[in-house]
């Protein structure tokens, strides 16, 4: 038996190539084999980038503001991405709302710090089976335990910097 799908999408010129990878990426997710579109073969899925160590959960790129957990890419909003990032470049360490408001938001504190309980909500939310890389300290913030879990890579640097002393 052979199903041919059809999916109409409008995207820019520019999107067709990642918007077609996007859907192949998800029929193949889903146990669906994907040969080609109108035709033409697809090309191969990209490669995830490979964490240097396989017992690396969540990898945190700050030069393409990506994050990727278990070589999946996820999408986080750009608060979402500078308070992962900012926990894990200061790790072992309690960081309480309003300090997180200060370094993170650029605020002065003054802004409620609800804000960043829902922020950590929504980041745990997307971070899936990771979530719990972010500890919360009750009555003080949060705060992301040195470990093997996590491993912040900057491009340029020579090595990785490893959250905790891996």
């Amino acid at each position: 038996m052979r199903l041919v799908v059809t999916i109409s999408l409008e995207v820019e010129p520019d999107e067709v190539g990642p918007a077609t990878s996007r859907v192949a990426d998800a029929l193949r997710d889903n146990g669906i084999a994907v040969h080609g579109v109108g035709g033409l073969p697809l090309p191969a899925p990209p490669r995830p980038f490979p964490p240097a160590r396989p017992d690396v959960e969540l990898l945190v790129l700050p030069d393409s503001r990506r994050v990727l957990h278990l070589g999946r890419a996820l999408p986080l909003s750009r608060r979402e991405f500078d308070l992962l990032l900012f926990l894990c470049e200061h790790p072992d360490r309690v960081h309480g709302r309003r300090e997180l408001i200060t370094r993170v938001w650029g605020g002065d504190g003054s802004r409620g710090t609800r804000t960043v309980d829902v922020h950590v909500r929504r980041l745990r939310h997307k971070l899936g089976s990771a979530a719990g890389v972010i500890a919360t300290v009750r009555g003080a913030g949060y705060l992301v335990e040195a470990g093997e879990r996590v491993l912040v890579h900057r491009a340029g640097e020579p090595g990785e910097l490893l959250v905790g002393n891996g």
